[in-house]
């Protein structure tokens, strides 16, 4: 039996710093912390509503590396949740091997992270 609750990738509740730009170049830099990032995608809240089918270039921050981890996204998610903030759920494009193994693996330590602050 399917359980809705359950994702096909696990999600790491931990902020991260984002940088996120409009692909079609007709946005600002919009700055912002994820409310949780997976393997294959990532959710977070801003100041303004992204049409659906949107594509965005992604900068994730870790602490470390402190290269940033870039990618390109669809939006797939734009719900409004208050007078001032927009739930934007954003689906990674497809990663070649080595971005996929990168992500796996900090999303794993992140997920390590949550569980420990929880213990």
């Amino acid at each position: 039996m399917f359980d809705a609750n359950r994702r096909k990738y696990p999600r790491a509740n931990f902020p991260c710093q984002l940088t996120m730009w409009l692909a079609d170049g007709a946005s600002d830099t919009i700055l912002v912390e994820t409310t949780n990032i997976g393997a294959g995608g990532v959710c977070v809240q801003i100041n303004r509503g992204i049409d659906l089918g949107a594509q965005v270039d992604i900068q994730v921050h870790f602490k470390n590396p402190t290269t940033p981890f870039k990618c390109r996204g669809i939006v797939v998610r734009s719900r409004k949740v208050s007078e001032t903030q927009y739930d934007i759920g954003i689906q990674f494009e497809p990663l070649g091997e080595l971005k996929s193994a990168f992500l796996d693996g900090k999303v794993s330590e992140l997920i390590e992270l949550e569980n420990k602050r929880k213990s």
